[in-house]
């Protein structure tokens, strides 16, 4: 049970089972003295150091030097009940907030609601949430439609607006002028995008000072992180409110500027398209998936594929291509993508993706293959998943990948700080903890290692594997992220 929960990686829960195992026949005192030797050697251990700057970096996060927001929200209404807005409103509900959640019929509003009541129905029967508590809390949503005589009423009370609706520029603007018309001046209007950039959402608005983007990651109720994206016009106040409303909602919020992907989708671009590289030279779709599980990630960059949607997958890769990171997107090939879609291959959501997905699972069968994928990957690609790339040249090229953009984001001033990066990666796509995120590895592997293995690759693969400067600066002065 430990090797499966922990991989392996965390050495506590071995110390435990062996201090247990050694002391099961002697006496109090003696298994006491022993736990004391054993939490000592742990806390000098790198993963104790790790999952300490973690929680130092959690607290440190939230500062800001925004004061604090002009009013308190109280109401909170979410536009948009698919599982995007369905999730908001549910990590809105569970900070207390009042919630109006709204979608364009009955019939879309209620299956909005019923996913949010599916989940609390399953606390109340496990006995996580008591009768009392699961009544206060769903009495504070009102779901409401187009067809709803009141739900103008309602939205006049809200004190922000965040709004999930479809992934178009247009509609957007459509939707912040609405509300613009029917909310009062000082009601904030966020936006949900995973790349539109905010500064040209808010241009829709009559007050864009007003406009912030609140970009949270599926499934809304499960993942702790929670982008805060400023324009250049937003208020002060409107990012210190944005911070205690993601607060309340326990999520973790970091401040990114606005720019293509913000910081964990743009991070995820270039590790997501030399996955693509790696397919295109044949790697066996399974072992890089493997490869990156032993390293510590949650699931493979081929499962993550599946479980976002291959059709988001595409969008945003194309997105990040046509983008502002130059040769840093080399080796991605969006063409096999396009077809799976083209083939309603869009991963788990259909059925089937890169793996299979049966609606009907046999307990403890081995996730298979899509045999359609293959073909489709056979056509361009003819040795296709037939060559075997070694384990840890899989992992040094991916992980060099998202650790280069990371340190650009830092570079460039994406993000605030070290901290910042460190909770966005194992907060949003599941970086190692134990390694303490991208910036913490630097510091305990070593950045020269880092750049070293860069330009190894970087003679081989290109100019998408040459390391940013700042990653140069820290290796040639051997200083530390952290101090």
């Amino acid at each position: 049970m430990v090797d499966k929960n922990t991989g392996g990686k965390y050495p506590a829960p071995y110390a435990i089972l062996d201090v247990l195992s050694k002391n099961a026949d002697k006496t109090k005192e003696q298994h006491l003295e022993d736990e004391a030797n054993q939490f000592v050697k742990l806390a000098q251990t790198p993963e104790s150091a790790a999952l300490i700057g973690i929680f130092q970096g959690m607290s440190e996060v939230k500062k800001h030097d925004f004061g604090k927001p002009k009013h308190t929200v109280k109401n909170v209404g979410v536009l948009g009940a698919g599982l995007m807005g369905a999730g908001i409103a549910e990590v809105s509900l569970n900070g207390g907030y009042r919630v109006f959640l709204k979608d364009k019929d009955a019939a879309s509003v209620g299956r909005g609601e019923a996913m949010i009541m599916k989940g609390y129905n399953a606390k109340l029967k496990k006995k996580r949430m008591t009768n009392h508590k699961y009544c206060e809390t769903t009495s504070r949503l009102i779901p409401l439609h187009d067809g709803s005589e009141s739900w103008k009423k309602h939205f006049s009370k809200a004190d922000m607006v965040i709004e999930a609706v479809f992934e178009d520029i247009n509609v957007k603007h459509a939707v912040i002028q609405n509300m613009e018309s029917i909310v009062s001046d000082d009601c904030i209007i966020a936006t949900n995008t995973s790349a539109i950039p905010i500064t040209q959402i808010a241009e829709g608005a009559r007050l864009p000072e007003r406009v912030i983007g609140m970009h949270y990651f599926s499934p809304v109720p499960k993942m702790p992180l929670l982008e805060i994206i400023t324009h250049a016009k937003t208020s002060p106040e409107v990012a210190a409110a944005a911070m205690d409303v993601g607060t309340k909602q326990k999520k973790n919020a970091i401040f990114v500027k606005d720019v293509p992907g913000f910081y964990v989708n743009r991070c995820l671009a270039p590790f997501s398209a030399e996955a693509s590289a790696l397919i295109s030279e044949g790697c066996n779709i399974e072992s890089m998936d493997k490869a990156m599980m032993d390293f510590g990630m949650p699931v493979g960059p081929i499962t993550l594929c599946d479980e976002v949607g291959i059709d988001v997958s595409a969008k945003v890769g194309t997105f990040m291509a046509n983008a502002d990171l130059g040769h840093r997107m080399d080796g991605g090939n969006m063409d096999v993508f396009d077809q799976m879609c083209a083939a309603n291959m869009m991963g788990r959501k259909s059925g089937k993706g890169f793996y299979m997905y049966p609606q009907k699972p046999v307990k403890g069968a081995k996730k298979q293959l899509n045999p359609e994928m293959l073909k489709i990957l056979q056509q361009s690609i003819p040795n296709a998943n037939t060559v075997t790339v070694d384990k840890e040249e899989i992992q040094r090229r991916l992980i060099a990948k998202f650790i280069n953009e990371a340190a650009y984001c830092l570079q460039d001033g994406i993000i605030r700080a070290p901290a910042d990066g460190d909770i966005g990666a194992i907060m949003g796509i599941g970086f190692p903890p134990f390694l303490g995120g991208p910036f913490r590895m630097l510091d305990s592997t070593g950045t020269q290692n880092m750049v070293d293995t860069m330009f190894k690759f970087r003679d081989i693969h290109g100019e998408r594997f040459e390391p940013c400067q700042l990653l140069k600066d820290y290796a040639a002065s051997g200083k530390k992220f952290y101090n």
